[in-house]
């Protein structure tokens, strides 16, 4: 853990991470503003896919939405840190802040270090029901068959007025679970 800092009446006091929980959609702004001062902020990132209009896009989101990490002082810094614009409150037990373990924010910032974190898409199983995200076919359901050469390109079947099932082949990710 970091070395004791004095404080304004000359005592020492350590430093220690807590949770910031934030309004919605406020994470960056409040990491921007704390990161200007606070010794350390952290916000984990995560790769999401989301449908935008009629497509399947990559973005960045919050780990933990509404949360962040700040290293501060609670002397110090709390005040300053409840009344920054975007903060909701520094989460409490039993009326007071709680420490975030240095453990887990030390994994947290390993698992970061390379920019936001990619989970790995649920893997289909065949029977399994899904809907066409894009392209011509989009918002067709259909039932997965099989992965084709690796997890990029997949067999699906389509119903048919006749009842026979078309075989379609379409990119992995232009599929959704249904």
């Amino acid at each position: 853990m970091d070395a004791p800092a004095l404080n304004k009446r000359g005592s020492t006091s350590m430093r220690s991470w807590y949770l910031v929980h934030t309004k919605a959609g406020k994470e960056g702004s409040v990491r921007d503003q704390l990161g200007g001062w606070l010794p350390e902020v952290l916000l984990p990132t995560l790769k999401v896919r989301v449908r935008r209009w009629t497509k399947l896009v990559t973005t960045v989101a919050p780990l933990f939405p509404c949360y962040l990490f700040a290293e501060l002082e609670v002397e110090r810094d709390l005040g300053r840190v409840r009344y920054t614009s975007g903060v909701r409150e520094v989460v409490r037990g039993g009326g007071e802040p709680l420490v975030v373990p240095f453990p887990i924010v030390e994994q947290l910032k390993e698992r970061c270090a390379g920019g936001p974190l990619e989970l790995p898409a649920k893997p289909l199983h065949k029977g399994d029901p899904v809907t066409i995200a894009g392209g011509v076919l989009r918002d067709f359901e259909a039932v997965f068959e099989q992965y084709l050469s690796g997890p990029q390109k997949v067999a699906i079947l389509l119903s048919s007025m006749t009842g026979v099932p078309i075989r379609v082949i379409l990119p992995a990710s232009s599929l959704v679970l249904s």
